[in-house]
């Protein structure tokens, strides 16, 4: 069942509030409130007195709802490049547009990171728990790649116009494939049937989304 954007903020709001595990939801709300009505009747809280208590449905949500908007504080920060002062206000919107199958492809990308750029823990989702039994990167540095390994370039990690311009120059796009052939004394790779050598720093911002 899907909520609509209040009901996530509050839902939201009692998991941020519940920093002692108690799994109290203080959220005062009259029982007609259509907010409340909508989580009443969707099973994800219970009405006691004018305040909302959390069924564990709700708590679980409450959770999801959580996970999502810090993993798009992070796509945002660390693929979009957004300023840290824009972070939360963009995450709020962009939060509300994930859906479970997208959210796990978006922590797969960004190699399940487990805090927010604010530092704050991530909940971990079955992607998580499943890449601790398979702890290989989807997404990887070429800097971290191994001579040989393959794959496609995800996206450039710079906020400078003048190092985009220079690999985009080399023909380093996203979607194209890209081999690294040797980590020394440069990184020499080959894209399509160029190659080109770079230093670490350069190579620390190619992203690659590698090979099975």
């Amino acid at each position: 069942m899907n909520i609509s954007e209040r009901a996530q903020e509050i839902l939201e709001k009692c998991w941020l509030e519940n920093k002692e595990g108690k799994k109290l939801c203080n959220r005062e709300i009259l029982p007609d409130d259509p907010v409340a009505v909508e989580l009443i009747k969707g099973g994800y809280a219970r009405a006691h007195r004018n305040r909302l208590d959390l069924t564990d449905k709700g708590w679980k949500e409450s959770r999801g709802c959580v996970r999502r908007h810090r993993l798009s504080e992070r796509l945002l920060a660390d693929v979009l490049l957004v300023k840290e002062d824009m972070l939360h206000n963009l995450g709020c919107k962009f939060e509300h547009a994930l859906q479970k199958d997208v959210e796990e492809n978006i922590c797969t990308l960004l190699g399940h990171p487990r805090t927010c750029p604010h530092g704050s823990v991530i909940p971990e989702g079955n992607c998580c728990r499943k890449n601790k039994r398979t702890p290989n990167k989807v997404i990887a540095p070429l800097s971290e790649c191994r001579p040989k390994q393959k794959g496609r370039i995800s996206y450039i990690r710079t906020e400078s116009s003048a190092v985009l311009n220079k690999l985009t120059a080399m023909g380093i796009l996203p979607g194209m494939s890209i081999q690294l052939l040797r980590r020394r004394p440069a990184y020499l790779f080959k894209v399509g049937e160029s190659q080109f050598a770079i230093d670490k720093e350069l190579a620390e911002k190619i992203q690659i989304r590698l090979s099975e």
